[in-house]
């Protein structure tokens, strides 16, 4: 007999321009207690949250490789499918070509049955991939514990979810490759750097020059370096909105997730890296909600 505990679960984010999707298997689901949580290198696995077996990523018009995330198809029929994303045009496109040996998906479109407290002016506004980053996050921190989870993507969000578990809001800034272009398009004379030479550097505190001695060097400093120190002192500041509400001064859980992340680990040394993040938070929110 199959439980919610063993089933496996087809998890997939459709963006702008790439499609995320996962596999995985809910093991383990439940809060964890523990003091520190030491992910798993392969796949980088917290307590608490569903166990990624396999993952890809391919540009939105390319075809998702169905095949390559199971052992064969039989395995995929008994997985459950369940489908976000930014891009509604794309979810239909997904959702039109989903494999005939897979379950039927759940389509999420709104955060109605999200199992989080939504604590901000306009709930229904905030978008769905920062409410299900705190829906993991609110699975994985400790009952008296808050947690700020760093988004680095196309934007760079950051958001805090308090010791009781609720949304509270946060920041949203320009990630790397958007301060990149928005320098090169909104003025007359700067170039547009090449984001792979930042990307393709090695994570290490040694790799990245805060002294530029010509204009591409500068704009990398200033692309770097602008988003590690705003990421630091947000993450500095949220905490503050504990003050007004009886909070301890237990320091939060940092929780690092989307492309840029890897640039930022480094820098947060008491952070742990998430890749998946929101689709983790999809499942656990999926499981929340009834199938059609």
């Amino acid at each position: 007999m199959t439980t919610e505990s063993d089933t496996s679960w087809l998890a997939v984010d459709v963006g702008n321009s790439r499609i995320k999707v996962g596999l995985f298997e809910m093991t383990a689901y439940s809060r964890t207690t523990s003091e520190k949580i030491a992910p798993k290198p392969e796949h980088l696995n917290m307590p608490g949250l569903p166990r990624c077996v396999n993952f890809r990523s391919v540009p939105l018009k390319r075809p998702v490789p169905w095949d390559e995330l199971f052992d064969d198809q039989s395995t995929g029929s008994s997985s459950k499918g369940v489908i976000v994303g930014s891009n509604q045009r794309g979810v239909d496109q997904v959702v039109s070509d989903w494999p005939n040996w897979l379950q039927k998906p759940v389509v999420i479109r709104n955060s109605e049955s999200f199992p989080i407290t939504v604590d901000v002016d306009e709930p229904q506004r905030v978008g769905l991939d920062r409410l299900l980053n705190a829906v993991a996050a609110d699975n994985v921190r400790r009952p008296a514990e808050e947690a700020i989870i760093v988004d680095c993507g196309t934007a760079t969000t950051v958001d805090l979810v308090s010791s009781s578990g609720v949304f509270c809001g946060g920041a949203i800034l320009p990630g790397f490759t958007l301060c990149a272009r928005a320098l090169n398009q909104y003025t007359e004379v700067l170039p547009l750097i090449s984001m792979n030479e930042l990307f393709d550097l090695p994570p290490s505190e040694d790799c990245h020059t805060a002294l530029g001695t010509n204009t591409q060097a500068a704009i990398m400093s200033g692309v770097f370096w602008g988003q590690v120190g705003a990421v630091r002192e947000l993450i500095n500041r949220l905490p503050d909105h504990r003050k007004s509400n009886g909070g301890n001064e237990a320091p939060p859980k940092i929780l690092l997730t989307g492309g840029g992340s890897r640039l930022l680990i480094p820098y947060f040394a008491n952070a742990t890296p998430c890749p998946y993040l929101p689709l983790q938070g999809l499942i656990l929110a999926a499981a929340n909600t009834p199938r059609s």
